[in-house]
């Protein structure tokens, strides 16, 4: 099962221009073999949304039910990202989701330099060019290291950050709630903050 990387809200010259280059970058990511994940994948996750979404969410890279689907975020970190959602006027289809690499990495090993060099150059950064959101949301360090240069999500997070001329919100990436429960909450907190900024948007 294979899923279309952008949903056109409306019809347009400029609208229809973004979703088409969107399309083209979706075809291109799910026969990519530019790096060798390629190699033990399943199905490539170019990612999914609105093509003018305000909010682009960008996780580290698909893990075993996205491999499997094609879509991002439709396991377990899924569920708790619908979760941090609930109650509130937003859900999933108010962004466009997608990760640094394209690929699930064997054993869900952390994507290597290479690899995320490629992925973010080939795709990513065009991504966010046409897309153009007003909050990019980094889940975890793979995210923050790649998209801010630092270190450690701790070094980053402190509310909406703005960096080479965008907005930033960084929190842990959902998946860590597993092994250290006390982060869940601090997620939480941090979704809360974006809820409340996207009202102003």
């Amino acid at each position: 099962m294979e899923s279309r990387s952008v949903i056109q809200s409306a019809p347009g010259p400029a609208k229809s221009k973004v979703v088409k280059e969107l399309e083209s970058l979706d075809s291109k990511i799910r026969v990519c073999t530019a790096c060798p994940l390629y190699k033990s994948r399943t199905l490539a996750v170019p990612g999914e949304g609105k093509f003018n979404s305000k909010v682009m969410i960008i996780g580290e890279a698909p893990g075993r039910n996205e491999d499997l689907t094609g879509r991002p975020f439709v396991g377990s970190s899924g569920k708790f990202l619908d979760h941090v959602l609930e109650g509130s006027e937003f859900d999933r289809s108010d962004f466009f989701i997608t990760n640094i690499c394209k690929c699930r990495p064997p054993s869900n090993r952390t994507p290597k330099t290479g690899e995320i060099e490629t992925c973010t150059s080939l795709y990513l950064y065009r991504q966010i060019e046409l897309i153009n959101p007003r909050i990019i949301v980094l889940l975890g360090g793979v995210a923050v290291k790649k998209m801010l240069g630092k270190k450690t999500v701790e070094e980053a997070r402190c509310g909406i950050v703005e960096h080479e001329g965008r907005k930033f919100l960084v929190t842990y990436h959902p998946a860590v709630r597993f092994y250290r429960e006390e982060l869940a909450e601090k997620i939480k907190e941090d979704f809360a903050l974006l809820k409340s900024e996207m009202k102003k948007l």
